[in-house]
Parts: structure tokens; C-alpha cells; sequence
């Protein structure tokens, strides 16, 4: 079976995006399918070419770019005349029995949808979270608001009509329901327990040049947006102030790094923080997720992310460390912190909350060792991502 990925993200890339599509085309190829990935190329320079990288003996073609501002509907719009000008031939070449289109963005989408039925192709829809009730909420006039009104209209039709689509959480499968898609399966996200496991925490601080009682707090992904890395620094900063000299922050990823680097040199802490550049390896960022006590997941205050898992909350728990997030007390992620006693909670956008939250796992760490082996239990039980990739293909196989 020839399947073809397809993201509007730049690839490779530290994003939850990547790390979902890329392990599943390695797992469907050892099934013996021939995969590959389209992906955007960095901009600026364009370079809008078929650029072949091998990536584990799978083609990655970076064959279109996404123009930034995409939160500006006249953007969005040419974004998705630049996937279909692009897209299409690249599908025409090599006609996949299968097109599968991670989403958000969702530009990519019209165009493929139309040239896989005129091919014959099953088509579908990996659907990682709520993007288009988010742009609707940070529209900032009337006039944006309509457009993307209109686009969600435009991609509930689109999804009634797909042979297929997949989603992470079982609130997103209720939402989409709700918005009238039937044909919509759970296909959860998680971690390769593989990889992502425990490793030796102080051979690994010492490369690190940290200590071993250092009490390390690490996040993983993008930097900025809606995930708040200054709250966290500022709730380092009143740690310190009471002074827990030890705590540590590490950050892995891309992004608004400067912004966060510079409020902590404004605060003073920035022997507190480390920043370690972007991680695409899965082995390495594995590692530096297990020296670590704890990850955390600093969410704004949406209410959309109330049905919201990020991946990193999987690599996190399969690494045998607790989480600590900032979310609203209905919300999915707060539900699994607390069902599995995994970790610890508080409200979004409150460093004086998060700093109580980070301090108590600090003093507790008969808890932070007991949680941690709950929440590697959790993943090698539920979300194991080699059992989700073998669904996931069962499905695909079925629908086809």
C-alpha cells in the first residue's frame, strides 16, 4: 500500500506534528507499505522545490511552504492556493492509495480532498486540535472573525465527506460529532516506551553539567504562543526568592526563546535556566526528559485546551517523571493528572499558584517517585505508541 503523509509544517521539526506523522510512517513502512512525507521548507528563502531527504529509508519531499501570519484569513487563504498549486502534482506523481492530512493548519486540505476523489484516493483527516475555534478566538475584528466562521463551516463539510478522520482525545471526538462528523475514530497520541523510558539521571546531568540534587523541572516544544514559559520562569523567580537555590529549568525547543531568556536575566535567574536548542533526535530529548523531576505544561487560560493533551504530557510519563501543569479544573489534562495521581495542577496564568504547585512536589518526593512510576504505567498500558500505530493501520487498511 503506497500512503502519503501530508503536514504544512516545515520537516523535519521538534513539533508534536512531526513527532506523531514521522512515527507512524517509520511503523507503517515496516509493515511493508512504501510511505512518504510532504513537508514545508523553512521561509525565508523560499526554496518551494522537491527537496528528497532520506529520514529512516522514508522519502521526505519539501515540496510547498506555509506563508507566516497565518492567523490573517487573507494569508490563509493564499496558504492553501500555494499547497493546492503545489500539492497536486506531487500527488499526481505519486498516486498514493492513501493521502492522510495532519491537521491544523487545515489549508492543505481543499485541494487535496478534491484531487484525491478525482484520483480515486481514500482520503484523511488527522485532527490534533481545535484550530479553527482558536483562530475564531484570537480574531481581533469582525471581518476575521466571519472568514474563519466561514472556514470552519467549510471544514465540517469537508470532514463529513473524508473516508476517514482521526483524533487524539475523546473530547475532540465528541466535538466533532457535535459539529456533525460521524465517520470520526480515536487514534490517541503517546509515546514510544522504546525511547522514550528511563535512563541513568546522573550520568546524564553530569554531560549536562548539573547537579545531582538539583531539582530539575524540563519543558519540551514550542516556545511561546499559547504555552506561557514566562509564568514559569516568574514562579522560579519566588522559588529562589525562598531560597530553593536548587531548582532548576531546562527548555528544549523553538520559538520565543529570547523573550524568555531575557525576563529571566531581568529577574536575575538566569543561572536558574537552561536552554538547550531545538531536539528533533527522539533518544536524545528521551534522555533529557529522564534526568529531569518533573515536566510541566504552562497552558494559557483558552478554554479550548480543556480537551487538549499536548504529546509532551506522554513522552513526560513514559520517562517515569511527574507533570505539572497549568489548566482549568474541568478539563481533560487535569482529569488524567489526578485519576492517575501523576502529578500536580494549577490555574493558568497564576505564578504565585504554580510556584506553591512546584514547591509542594519539591518537598515531596516519596510522591514525585511514586507518580512517576504510575504515569510510565499509564503509557506502557494505554498509550503505548507501537499498539496506537498498529490500530491506526488496522484502520486505515479497513477503510480502504
Amino acid at each position: 500500500m503506497k500512503i502519503l503523509f501530508v503536514l504544512a509544517h516545515p520537516i523535519p521539526s521538534p513539533s508534536a506534528a512531526w513527532r506523531r506523522v514521522s512515527f507512524f510512517a517509520e511503523f507503517f513502512k515496516k509493515k511493508c507499505n512504501k510511505v512518504f512525507i510532504s513537508g514545508a521548507v523553512n521561509i525565508p528563502p523560499f526554496r518551494a522545490v522537491a527537496n528528497v531527504e532520506k529520514g529512516k529509508g522514508i522519502p521526505l519531499l519539501k515540496t510547498t511552504f506555509t506563508l507566516p501570519f497565518w492567523w490573517n484569513p487573507l494569508i490563509s487563504l493564499l496558504n492553501a492556493i500555494i499547497h493546492f498549486v503545489c500539492l497536486t502534482p506531487l500527488f499526481l506523481m505519486l498516486r498514493p492509495k492513501a493521502v492522510i492530512v495532519s491537521v491544523p493548519p487545515t489549508e492543505p486540505c481543499i485541494g487535496l480532498f478534491l484531487t484525491s476523489r478525482l484520483a480515486g484516493c481514500k482520503f484523511i483527516v488527522d485532527y490534533r486540535d481545535e484550530s479553527e475555534d482558536y483562530l475564531i478566538s484570537i480574531s481581533k475584528n469582525k471581518l476575521s472573525r466571519i472568514a474563519f466562521q466561514f472556514n470552519k463551516s467549510l471544514m465540517s463539510a469537508l470532514y463529513k465527506k473524508s473516508d476517514l478522520i482521526t483524533t487524539v482525545t475523546p473530547n475532540f471526538v465528541d466535538s466533532l460529532k457535535s459539529r456533525g462528523v460521524t465517520n470520526v475514530r480515536l487514534i490517541p497520541n503517546g509515546a514510544d516506551v522504546t525511547v522514550f523510558k528511563r535512563y541513568d539521571k546522573n550520568i546524564i546531568r553530569r554531560k549536562l553539567e548539573l547537579g545531582d540534587n538539583d531539582f530539575i523541572i524540563v519543558y519540551s516544544g514550542g516556545i511561546g504562543g499559547y504555552y506561557r514559559l514566562d509564568v514559569v520562569v516568574k514562579a522560579v523567580k519566588k522559588l529562589v526568592d525562598k531560597s530553593l537555590n536548587d531548582v532548576r529549568l531546562l527548555i528544549a525547543g523553538d520559538g520565543e526563546i529570547s523573550k524568555i531568556l531575557n525576563l529571566a536575566r531581568k529577574l536575575n535567574i538566569s543561572s536558574r535556566i537552561k536552554y538547550l536548542g531545538s531536539i528533533n533526535d527522539r533518544e536524545e530529548l528521551a534522555k533529557l526528559i529522564a534526568t529531569s523531576d518533573a515536566g510541566i505544561i504552562p497552558y494559557d487560560d483558552n478554554p479550548l485546551w480543556k480537551n487538549s493533551v499536548p504529546a509532551k504530557f506522554y513522552e513526560y510519563c513514559a520517562c517515569g517523571i511527574p507533570v505539572i501543569a497549568t489548566v482549568h479544573n474541568d478539563s481533560y489534562l487535569e482529569e488524567l493528572i489526578k485519576k492517575h495521581e501523576i502529578g500536580v495542577t494549577s490555574p493558568p496564568l497564576d505564578e504565585e499558584k504554580l510556584a506553591n504547585a512546584i514547591y509542594w512536589l519539591y518537598k515531596n518526593k516519596s510522591f514525585r517517585e511514586a507518580a512517576g512510576k504510575r504515569a510510565r504505567q499509564l503509557i506502557e498500558e494505554k498509550f503505548d505508541r507501537n499498539k496506537i500505530a498498529e490500530e491506526y493501520l488496522n484502520l486505515i487498511e479497513t477503510t480502504l
